[in-house]
């Protein structure tokens, strides 16, 4: 008899169930099944095992047959690494009125979720799948109902710890289950361990979903609602009894008695015991006779394909729920990366709030910043920013390098940030509903631009106007600065006239100071209202924001910091000439 401390592993007595069953029914006592799911019965194709974590009304999966087929591809030992990242790719999103390619190359999503949004599971920092992060964030919902069971999903996962705690093991044992599955056995024996090794994941996802979140008014509750339907289904039942029957085949009481030099003199069993007899598990008795029968009926049974064959139809009914899982794994870690992007903040020493969706009334920010700083380790400022309800076009005037285009950056994330229903990078937030995004703030200049810089002012233009919904939120830098001063006012001039009759909402930053301050000063634009940077006594940028037209753009400050002034330039040119001059008089 093999032992490993006190628990016997169990691999025979496996072997003697299936017997028994063979055996039952070749004494024509009718089909004896271990549980309701023939083995190759197709599970429910309609994709109703899948919790939706993402919709205050969940949506309708297509045909999920090809996913049933690959997760039992999987776990027959088939290669499946990277696969299942198609099932996430088919998560069924809501209807929405963003379009990526107005917005997403000029926030560096990618950069963003690798370095903002991560999560740690049992202590290891884990980066979540940037592509199905990005799918759902970059496609925010038109019905606001949809964001707002987001909110509240991550309201509850701050206020109790408890709950996120419990996602966080959902989560461990969703990837511990599709490691399993991606995994190829090497050998024989290893078949059985990998087969029981999946099974054991199946049974931490199901218990973590069923005894999880309790006292859930969130989508969270969802999922114990269906944790706890599935531990009431004779599949789920069939399957606890085998595992709890490989990992604890009986319990023995040992006695040992050591030497001085350590070594044992004395061992003895006190006594054995077995756990009750279950269907999968029949007394010692019945398991020899059972042996004997088939061997005298001419039936014989390789241990490991008897195993292997008891494994695969324990885990056929649990097929769906498999999928439903592994489909779970992208609004997993939408929620807990999410958390992570809070936990980097507050360990900054800056916070993210859940923002308030406002129609007409001040919008306004507190201590808002720009996460994308993060990137390059550096430690963003928050800022204090308030506009009135008929603000919808603000100019930013302000010296270069003073907090424009990073501040232009953090508006634009935290409108899809929030209508994602996720945390914004700020204390508190009042935002507008918007029903399009439009961002253009790094203009390409490279080689393969066909048209010259004034041409490529006047398409970002065309294109704004061609994309740019009513009600939607366009943020703009430099603003028609790829021409000559004159030519350039006129068109600025042109688009702050027509903008607000889309009564978009417009932040647009500049560097025509004469036209901004004569703009400010006339008032025939409505709705134009106008902020500055905020400059110390030395004039140097505090990368706040005040509201005004800044008087100068500081081009004599920043080329003195960057050493651009006619004295260090001279400098240059003296000590080159002077070099010249030296090498020339040197005979060769």
């Amino acid at each position: 008899m093999r032992y490993h401390s006190a628990v016997l592993r169990p691999r025979r007595r496996l072997t003697d169930a299936w017997r028994s069953r063979a055996s039952a029914a070749s004494e024509g006592l009718g089909p004896v099944r271990l549980y309701t799911v023939p083995v190759g019965a197709a599970p429910d194709p309609g994709g109703s095992a899948v919790v939706d974590l993402l919709h205050a009304t969940p949506r309708p999966w297509g045909d999920l047959r090809g996913a049933h087929e690959l997760v039992r591809f999987g776990f027959e030992g088939g290669d499946c690494e990277g696969l299942f990242d198609a099932l996430l790719a088919a998560h069924p999103l809501a209807p929405s009125t963003f379009v990526p390619s107005s917005f997403a190359s000029q926030l560096f999503l990618d950069e963003l979720v690798r370095r903002c949004f991560v999560l740690r599971v049992s202590g290891a920092r884990v980066e979540p799948n940037v592509q199905e992060f990005r799918r759902i964030v970059e496609a925010p919902p038109t019905d606001p109902v949809h964001c707002a069971a987001r909110q509240e999903v991550l309201r509850e996962l701050t206020e109790r710890p408890v709950f996120r705690a419990d996602l966080e093991r959902l989560y461990a044992g969703v990837r511990e289950l599709r490691a399993a599955l991606e995994m190829a056995p090497s050998s024989e024996p290893s078949v059985v361990r990998r087969k029981i090794a999946v099974l054991v994941a199946i049974q931490r996802c199901g218990r973590a979903m069923a005894d999880g979140f309790e006292g859930s008014a969130s989508l969270l509750a969802r999922l114990r609602e269906h944790g706890q339907g599935l531990c009431r289904t004779d599949g789920w039942k069939r399957l606890v009894e085998l595992v709890d029957l490989e990992g604890h085949l009986a319990t023995v009481d040992v006695r040992m008695r050591l030497g001085s030099d350590g070594t044992v003199r004395e061992f003895s069993m006190l006594a054995v015991r077995e756990p009750p007899r279950t269907a999968l598990a029949p007394g010692p008795f019945r398991r020899v006779l059972d042996r004997w029968m088939s061997f005298l009926r001419g039936y014989r049974f390789g241990e490991t394909e008897v195993v292997v064959r008891l494994l695969e139809e324990v885990f056929t009914p649990m097929t769906a729920e498999v999928v439903g899982w592994l489909a779970l794994t992208g609004p997993l870690e939408f929620y807990l990366a999410s958390m992570g992007f809070r936990d980097l903040a507050q360990a900054a020493g800056l916070e993210v709030c859940l923002p308030t969706f406002v129609e007409d009334s001040e919008r306004s920010f507190e201590a808002v910043f720009n996460p994308l700083l993060f990137v390059q380790d550096v430690t963003p400022r928050g800022c204090d920013l308030r506009f009135g309800p008929g603000d919808g076009l603000v100019l930013v005037t302000g010296p270069n390098s003073g907090g424009k285009t990073r501040l232009l950056q953090a508006l634009g994330l935290s409108q899809l940030l929030g209508q994602a229903g996720l945390f914004v990078p700020a204390r508190t937030a009042r935002l507008r509903w918007a029903p399009g995004l439009f961002l253009s703030l790094v203009v390409d200049d490279g080689a393969a631009q066909a048209e010259g810089r004034l041409g490529t002012e006047l398409l970002r233009i065309r294109a704004l106007f061609e994309q740019l919904e009513p009600g939607s939120l366009a943020i703009l830098d430099e603003l028609c600065s790829g021409t000559n001063p004159d030519e350039g006012e006129a068109l600025f001039e042109m688009v702050v006239s027509l903008l607000p009759q889309l009564e978009p909402q417009v932040f647009v930053s500049t560097h025509f100071l004469g036209l901004a301050a004569r703009l400010e000063r006339e008032a025939r634009v409505p709705g134009l209202a106008f902020m500055q940077v905020e400059l110390d006594g030395a004039e140097r940028p505090t990368y706040r924001f005040v509201p005004g037209v800044a008087s100068s753009s500081l081009a004599h400050k920043v080329a003195a910091r960057l050493g651009v002034t006619r004295e260090t330039l001279g400098a240059l040119v003296a000590e080159k000439r002077a070099r010249r001059r030296a090498s020339s008089k040197t005979p060769s």
